[in-house]
């Protein structure tokens, strides 16, 4: 596995703030299925519903 630079850390920060300040923002009185929300998530990688 190559080493990560410095670039790929700031990178990961990034990615990993953007996800738990939008896991804060979990809508209440939509389904999270087809949600905006949840889409938004994905396309950063991550499905908070998957299991």
């Amino acid at each position: 596995m190559a080493d990560l630079t410095d670039d790929d850390h700031e990178h990961m920060r990034k990615v990993t703030g953007y996800v738990k300040r939008h896991l804060a923002q979990r809508p209440t009185s939509e389904s999270m299925e087809d949600s905006r929300w949840r889409y938004s998530l994905m396309n950063w990688g991550h499905d908070p519903v998957k299991k």
